[in-house]
C-alpha cells in the first residue's frame, strides 16, 4: 500500500495519552465525500491494553485553521478487545456526507489509562485487502 505523508491523520499514534490528528487537506475536490470511492485506512499498529475504549470521529473544516464540526454518521466506538494488532477498524471508505475539503479524526480515550496500543488512519490511494489462507492460489494448487 502507498501512503502519502500529506493524507496521514496520525502514524502509529500511541494510545497511552491524547492523540493528536493532523488536518489532512482534501481541497482538489469541492465535495470530497461525493467523489469516486475514497480509502480511509485505519489500522491497529500494536493491541491495545488496560482502557476499556477508543472512539473515533471524523470532522471537517472550510479550511485548515477552521472550526471542526463533526461528520455525521462518522462516530463509531471500538472496544479495547477488538484493538489486537493488524485490526482494521473504523471507517473503509470517506462517506458522502462529507462536504468540505479538511479533515480532522478526533479520538476520544475512555476507560483507566492504555498502558499499550498504537493506531495509524490515513486517507489511502487504495483499500489494503491482504491475501489471507486459501486465498492464494500457485500453479492451481491452493496455499495456506
Amino acid at each position: 500500500m502507498i501512503l502519502d505523508d500529506n493524507l496521514v491523520f496520525f502514524d502509529q499514534a500511541s494510545l497511552g495519552s491524547a492523540v493528536t490528528s493532523a488536518a489532512i487537506p482534501l481541497n482538489a475536490l469541492m465535495k470530497p465525500g461525493k467523489a469516486e470511492p475514497i480509502c480511509v485506512f485505519c489500522k491497529v499498529n500494536q493491541t491495545a491494553a488496560t482502557g476499556t475504549s477508543i472512539t473515533l470521529k471524523l470532522q471537517e473544516a472550510d479550511s485548515e485553521a477552521g472550526d471542526y464540526s463533526d461528520v455525521p454518521g462518522t462516530s463509531e466506538t471500538i472496544l479495547t478487545a477488538a484493538l489486537v494488532k493488524d485490526a482494521k477498524v473504523w471507517l473503509r471508505w470517506l462517506p458522502g456526507s462529507v462536504t468540505k475539503q479538511w479533515l480532522k479524526v478526533d479520538v476520544t480515550l475512555t476507560g483507566s489509562t492504555f498502558t499499550s496500543g498504537k493506531i495509524t488512519c490515513a486517507i489511502a490511494r487504495e483499500d489494503e485487502q491482504p491475501y489471507q489462507a486459501g486465498m492464494y492460489i500457485d500453479k492451481g494448487a491452493v496455499v495456506g
